[in-house]
């Protein structure tokens, strides 16, 4: 067979990984890195697509370490050989893989690229069916266009040579073609069918497909620069073309550069941005950087108390009016954090069901709709998807509200929650609510529990921990801090009570928010 041998690097060190990629033209030597991983549980998810020839991987990882994913890989994989890298220190583990399957292992200090490359001719050695020849120059150019996305330089002549002859021109733009996620009845175009309709359309500009992570193809587009304007004309015509509603794809392009060793700034520091900007724009079918309208930064000029009067007043309506007027100023601060807008918008929803507790209107439905609300927002592709999903949600408090669903206590319970919501955060027991409004505490305790369907400790604990809850998604202060704001004087058990109401301890849930 003639083919390259194939190569999957599973290490959780990016670094690591870069380094081995670029340590030489290794199609040359008759190998290809098809992928990378960074722990074996990812590891073998690659394996499954990539079918490798050869497995390099690390010892030590998360999730899944070297050891269980070299056992897990040669009983699933007996043909794939593995190599191992490790450090002086972990020989056991390396002995362990070698009694598993593992052909070879290298010491990580002592890595270079001719062990690497003498390690990696060894061991395909034991590949009879693989003959090596030299490399496509296309294969050659993909990993050039990688080496410079990842921040790396062009280290000889023979590399400038290659960019040189395939990029004569001295003008340069990155183009990016996405299809929306949520498009069915509109084709989309593969990176083959995509470079072949750029060619036909442009036949006086070089393209190539770049091979950037995402699944959003990348394009690096050559021109002579008296020429880029009519390039950049054309490329407006075919995303116009392909405009079918707000569900079509959207084109972004980027600006213009002189050199090839700029791609990598030009796609890290602007393309990339540019592209979130399409969370603001999904209705138009081109993004250029440079003819995007004139900033107005709106900020968040939104009165959150003015809106909950609306909601406690049974003016929902009116509270959804204000809410839509405010999306538009959002879209007019395009270079605002999208995760701070998510932020904003899910803090939105938790006021409301917060406000809805102190009206004592009952919705169990609600209740446990709120956080399926919460994450449709922040999965939202787009602002107006985030304000469609949080309208959504303000039509079922107004159906909770003004329907059969929406139950109120009497004028006393109403005042007890009220207290309730208003001094959380101090120390707060039945026996001191019961003496403020000169009630019997047993009595007080049954009262409590004919209106509502927790206990008095169980509703002061949900308010306090949906607090912390808005605390740990919206500040920066430490957790004990959090944990004395709303009313614990005890943090173990602050601790022990957010978990038992959202299944995660304070310092997860505030990983999880902000991964």
């Amino acid at each position: 067979m003639n083919r390259l041998c194939k190569v999957l690097i599973v290490d959780d060190e990016f670094l690591v990984r870069q380094g081995i990629k670029h340590h030489m033209n290794w199609e040359a030597e008759g190998f290809q890195i098809v992928g990378e991983a960074s722990n074996g549980e990812e590891g073998l998810e690659q394996v499954q697509s990539l079918q490798p020839d050869i497995v390099i991987t690390d010892i030590v990882m998360p999730v899944m370490d070297g050891e269980t994913f070299v056992r897990t890989l040669k009983a699933s994989h007996p043909q794939i050989e593995v190599i191992v890298l490790s450090s002086f220190s972990e020989f056991e583990y390396v002995r362990s893989t070698l009694q598993n399957g593992a052909a070879d292992y290298i010491l990580k200090p002592k890595l270079d690229t001719n062990e690497l490359l003498q390690v990696l001719q060894r061991t395909a050695g034991k590949i009879p069916e693989l003959q090596f020849e030299p490399s496509l120059d296309g294969w050659r150019l993909g990993q050039l266009m990688e080496k410079m996305l990842s921040g790396f330089t062009l280290d000889d002549s023979n590399e400038m040579d290659i960019i040189s002859e395939t990029f004569p021109h001295r003008c340069f733009r990155l183009l990016v073609y996405k299809p929306q996620d949520t498009q069915v009845h509109v084709h989309k175009l593969d990176n083959d069918q995509l470079e072949s309709r750029l060619r036909d359309l442009l036949p006086d500009v070089e393209c190539a497909i770049v091979p950037a992570e995402g699944t959003s193809p990348v394009v690096l587009l050559n021109v002579e620069p008296s020429k880029d304007k009519w390039m950049v004309q054309r490329i407006k015509e075919l995303a116009s073309e392909n405009k079918d509603g707000q569900d079509g794809p959207c084109w972004v392009l980027s600006d213009s550069f002189s050199s090839f060793e700029e791609m990598g700034d030009v796609y890290r520091t602007r393309l990339i941005k540019l592209m979130e900007y399409r969370f603001y724009y999904e209705d138009r079918s081109i993004l250029v950087y440079g003819e995007l309208p004139p900033l107005h930064p709106a900020g968040y000029q939104f009165n959150v108390n003015m809106f909950l009067q609306h909601v406690k007043r049974n003016r929902t309506e009116a509270a959804r009016e204000y809410m839509q007027e405010h999306a538009l100023t959002l879209g007019r601060d395009y270079i605002a954090d999208v995760f701070e807008i998510k932020s904003f918008l899910g803090n939105l929803i938790f006021n409301v069901t917060i406000t809805l507790a102190d009206m004592d209107v009952q919705s169990s439905a609600l209740e446990e709709s709120k956080y399926a609300y919460f994450k449709h927002v922040d999965g939202a592709s787009s602002l107006a998807e985030a304000m469609k999903v949080l309208d959504q949600f303000m039509a079922e408090v107004q159906e909770c509200t003004t329907g059969e669903g929406g139950r109120r206590s009497d004028p006393n319970m109403k005042m007890l929650l009220e207290y309730m919501h208003e001094h959380f955060d101090q120390p707060l027991g039945l026996a001191e609510v019961a003496k403020h409004f000169h009630f019997n505490p047993s009595y007080l305790s049954s009262y409590f529990s004919s209106h509502k369907k927790e206990g008095f400790n169980e509703y002061l604990n949900k308010i306090r921990i949906e607090k912390a809850e808005e605390l740990l998604r919206s500040d920066d202060v430490t957790i004990s801090e959090i944990s004395s704001k709303v009313g614990y004087s005890d943090h173990s058990y602050f601790c022990k009570v957010f978990k038992k109401f959202t299944g995660l301890s304070p310092s997860r849930y505030r990983r999880k928010f902000w991964a």
